[in-house]
């Protein structure tokens, strides 16, 4: 467990690796975090009670009484809440330098099914996360499967849907993305800027025509998919209003096993229900035999199978987020006000990168 409470060898790491207290004191200047110092010393002093009340779990009056124990800082719990609200786009901002430092030693880190070299593999996902009040945010994630370590994220309130392009991925990278993301202006972004989407999709996910621009029929497709041991045919992904052009990608089912068909139509059958409907469409039911991908990786660098193989690694997300709802305690936001919450979620994810580091560190060493 790091110690952030006094002067320890812990903390002078963690500052060491934001860039050393000069460091922290110009960028906290630069994003209005720390102007003057009323009470609370430094830049690191202000960063340390972030982490205390964040990751820390201390409540606000807590904080005040073991800051001022410590000789931290010695100010009322309400003077604490308008610093660490102040600081929450400096928060941010120490993220964002964190992800730019490993985007820029990691590289690309997975190699591509083919003969196109090596290429990075990104998992693009988001998670819920509750406050008081019914309110809801949403952390935004992307995440390296080779390197094991978020590379991009961002919070915002939980009525900022879901969109593939929301996050920076760089040329040629292959972004990985479950079936709330196909949408047409989100895989468009990302195509144009030359990274290949592999989705999944189901039948009403987006607009796709064949080649000669006709709507699939769904249940052929599937019943066709069964017959011949899965199906790679070439599709047209279009938008039902508005100007867009039609983008050439590929559609690729893979039969699922018996067990897997059966979890995925019962799912379906108690997601119809929950929804009080009666009867459910049967390309719901035909489509639920199926992992149906849509992607614009070459035939040749990237075989259904291979397809279904990189799609399969998209589990790992999943899990980051669990570690960092279960054992960091993400998931139990106690503010109210957006710059609090802002604050206090961005404290988190600083601290998780800041030990994805250490681990990741750890790991260049022989046990």
């Amino acid at each position: 467990m790091v110690d952030i409470s006094g002067d320890s060898a812990d903390w002078a790491d963690i500052v060491e690796r934001l860039g050393g207290a000069m460091s922290l004191r110009s960028s906290a200047r630069e994003h209005g975090a720390f102007v003057r110092a009323r009470g609370v010393r430094d830049a690191t002093d202000l960063l340390r009670l972030c982490l205390m009340y964040g990751p820390g779990g201390l409540s606000l009056r807590m904080l005040a009484a073991t800051a001022a124990q410590a000789g931290i800082a010695d100010v009322s719990d309400v003077a604490i809440l308008n610093r660490i609200r102040g600081a929450a786009d400096w928060l941010e901002a120490l993220c964002g330098e964190q992800f730019g430092r490993v985007r820029r030693i990691a590289g690309a880190t997975a190699a591509a099914p083919g003969p196109g070299g090596t290429r990075a593999v990104r998992i693009v996902d988001s998670s819920l996360i509750d406050a008081p009040g019914g309110v809801k945010w949403r952390l935004h994630a992307c995440f390296d499967p080779v390197g094991k370590r978020l590379t991009a994220a961002v919070f915002t309130p939980a009525t900022a849907g879901e969109r593939l392009d929301l996050l920076a991925t760089d040329p040629s990278d292959i972004v990985l993305a479950d079936r709330g993301y196909p949408q047409p202006d989100g895989l468009r972004n990302t195509i144009d800027k030359h990274a290949d989407p592999l989705v999944r999709v189901t039948w009403n996910s987006v607009m796709l025509t064949d080649a000669a621009a006709n709507p699939l029929d769904w249940m052929a497709l599937c019943q066709q998919a069964t017959a011949q041991g899965g199906l790679d045919m070439a599709v047209r992904l279009r938008k039902p209003r508005g100007r867009f052009e039609p983008v050439a990608m590929r559609l690729i089912f893979i039969p699922k096993s018996a067990g897997a068909a059966e979890h995925a139509v019962e799912k379906a059958w108690l997601k119809n229900r929950a929804g009080s409907r009666t009867r459910i469409d049967p390309r719901t039911i035909a489509c639920a035999h199926h992992l149906v991908l849509l992607t614009t990786l070459p035939v040749d660098a990237c075989s259904p199978a291979q397809a279904g193989g990189l799609y399969r690694m998209r589990w790992q997300v999943e899990m980051a987020f669990k570690r960092m709802k279960s054992l960091m305690k993400m998931d139990r936001l106690p503010a109210l006000d957006p710059d609090l919450a802002r604050a206090w979620l961005n404290a988190h994810l600083l601290c998780a990168l800041l030990t994805e580091d250490i681990v990741n560190q750890d790991d260049d060493f022989f046990p």
